[in-house]
This record gives C-alpha cells, sequence and structure tokens, in this order.
C-alpha cells in the first residue's frame, strides 16, 4: 500500500477503505518503544536525537502497516525552543518556568529558533527516506492557546486559571504573545514541511478551557494565521486542526480556521459532526481510547457506528485522543482488523 489512500483522503476524496493512524501511536504502550526510550537521558533530548526519534516513529508503521506516520516529538518544543525551560518528570508531566504575565517575553526569544527546533526536520527527513513513499508523514505543533496554558501554569493544570484569567484581564498583552507563538508555530511547522512532511497538524489540545465568548481571538483566528503563515512560506500540505472539547464550537473553526481537515475527540457525537461540519471537509476520529483495553463488543460497536456515520465523506479512522500507555497492543490489531475487513 502506498501512503495515496491518506493524502487523497485528506483531499476530500472518499474511498471503500478508510485509512488508519493513532495519535500517540509510537509511544509506551509498545514494548519496542519502552527499550529506546529507556536508553535516553531525558525526553527532550530523545525529541532532538534524529536517528531514534525516527526510529520509534517508524515501530507502529512495522507493527500495524497504519497508513500514515507522525514524527516523534512533542507539542511543547516551541516553549523549550524560547526558553521556558521546558523538562519531563516522570509521574508528573511536563514543568516549565511559569510566566508571570504574558509579556514576560518578546520576539527576541525567536532569534534561532530554526536552528534549535533542526533536529525534528532532519528526523522528518530520515522517517521520510525510510517510508519510501509507502506511507504518509505527519508533521506537527501545538497550537498558541495550548502552549500558553502551559507557559502560565508551569505545567500541566485542572482549568488553567492564570491563562483565562489573562483573556479576560491582560488582553492587549496575551494578544502579543499569541503573536509571538503565532510566528514561532508558522516558523516550525513550515520547517517540518520543507523537511518532507506530507501532512501538518495543529494540537489545541486544551481548547476546551476558552469560554465559548473568547473562542475566536484564542482559538479560531490564531489557527487561521498559522495556517496563512505557512502557505504564505510557500508551502502547500493539507493541514489538520484538532482544537479538543469545543463542541458546537467545531462549526465555526471548520469554517474559519483555514484548516484543510479537523480532528474529532471522542466527545463528539459523529453523526452531530456528519450534518453539520462542511460536507465535503475530511474529518478524522473519534474512538475513546479506553475502549481499546478491553476491546470488547462495545469498542466494535463503536466503531461501527463511527464509520456509518462517515460513509458519505472522507474520514480517517484515529482515536478521539491519544492512546493510553496500558493498552494491550493485541487490542489495536483487533480494532484494525475489524476497520479493514468491513
Amino acid at each position: 500500500m502506498t501512503d495515496q489512500l491518506f493524502l487523497s483522503t485528506m483531499q476530500g476524496i472518499k474511498s471503500t477503505q478508510t485509512p488508519i493512524w493513532m495519535m500517540r501511536q509510537a509511544g509506551r504502550y509498545l514494548a519496542e518503544y519502552r527499550a529506546v526510550r529507556a536508553k535516553q537521558t531525558d525526553f527532550i533530548s530523545f525529541c532532538l536525537n534524529p536517528e531514534q526519534a525516527s526510529a520509534v516513529t517508524l515501530q507502529p508503521i512495522a507493527r500495524y502497516g497504519f497508513d500514515a506516520a507522525i514524527i516523534f516529538s512533542d507539542i511543547l518544543m516551541v516553549p523549550w525552543a524560547i526558553k521556558r525551560n521546558v523538562q519531563f518528570k516522570t509521574g508528573i508531566g511536563p514543568l516549565l518556568d511559569a510566566m508571570d504575565k504574558p509579556d514576560d517575553i518578546d520576539r527576541s526569544c525567536l532569534r534561532r529558533l530554526d536552528e534549535k527546533l533542526a533536529p525534528v526536520g532532519k528526523a522528518l527527513e530520515l522517517t521520510k527516506t525510510a517510508l519510501q513513499g509507502k506511507t504518509a508523514l505527519i508533521g506537527f505543533a501545538g497550537a498558541p492557546w495550548t502552549l500558553i496554558t502551559y507557559m502560565a501554569e508551569g505545567g500541566s493544570s485542572r482549568d488553567f486559571p492564570k491563562a483565562r484569567q489573562w483573556a479576560w484581564q491582560e488582553t492587549k498583552a496575551l494578544e502579543g504573545l499569541l503573536s509571538i507563538l503565532v510566528e514561532a508555530t508558522v516558523s516550525f511547522l513550515s520547517l517540518q514541511a520543507k523537511a518532507g512532511a506530507d501532512v501538518l497538524m495543529l494540537f489545541d489540545s486544551w481548547a476546551s478551557a476558552v469560554p465559548a465568548s473568547q473562542r475566536d481571538w484564542l482559538v479560531v483566528k490564531p489557527a487561521r494565521s498559522i495556517v496563512e503563515g505557512v502557505r504564505a512560506n510557500g508551502h502547500r500540505q493539507p493541514m489538520i486542526g484538532f482544537p479538543r472539547g469545543i463542541g458546537e464550537g467545531l462549526i465555526q473553526y471548520a469554517a474559519e480556521s483555514g484548516v484543510d481537515s479537523v480532528g474529532l475527540d471522542h466527545g463528539v457525537d459523529p453523526v452531530w459532526a456528519g450534518k453539520n461540519l462542511p460536507a465535503k471537509m475530511p474529518v478524522q476520529g473519534n474512538l475513546d481510547p479506553l475502549s481499546l483495553l478491553n476491546a470488547g463488543p462495545e469498542m466494535f460497536r463503536d466503531i461501527d457506528h463511527i464509520l456509518d456515520a462517515f460513509h458519505d465523506r472522507p474520514h480517517i479512522f484515529n482515536l478521539g485522543h491519544g492512546i493510553t500507555p496500558p493498552t494491550p497492543v493485541e487490542n489495536v490489531q483487533k480494532m484494525i482488523d475489524h476497520i479493514r475487513n468491513r
């Protein structure tokens, strides 16, 4: 199989076969990944090791034959590159130098950005060569709002109170920070496009924290500026937007963000999405990752429900979020077999 099934679906062509890949498909649920990870000094260094990042990107392709590979990296590579001291602590997750105010940094932080992130481009080049045109390759970045939540709080949070307070009380300064992060993200995605990514993806993992009244300037407009910036740099790769948890806000996002395709989290009713999103827009999603833990009849029922809901539009099968570490590898194969044998 070549990469044409995935790429033609991204271009709006409905096929009799549904292409498949999974978010976090290169990760801790795989023994071969854990073996490589155990030899790395820290997570950021792992992401910046082109040979190792490429090797783990290819692992799920070798095991499952997914229709797309996604480069092994992290949504926090941009904050790392602009000197927010990103670290990953076992059992805790990401830790950063928290910002007191949105204007704690200025555009000087963007100096040498491409140089710092060049290893990600090298990993893409190595992976592109290894795939030999048989599997599509996805590059990605974190969306500005999601990056701001981590940069404000200094790590993960239940409800991101500081970032949300900035949106109400520090509007002008926050607009400045958004602008810096848009520029950085355009640069990073353009680097990946130049290195050989076939598709680009924008993860707004914490879009759900944005009040509906503020989605336009915090979620939709930054996404559109990024799409326009990547296009202005001469890159025409299709782009997927994943504004996780915004519910009915997907209608505006799909219409106004400029992305070519939207990813659906598992909170989205696929029948609703089929009726309310643009008729020819490819969608990606959206099986609950936890259904894979047992892979019982309920999982197969939900797979069929998703496939039936999108029977008349371009659809890429994926999970509604990243696969969880305890997932048995054989259950992933069961999911794939069920989809491909329908």
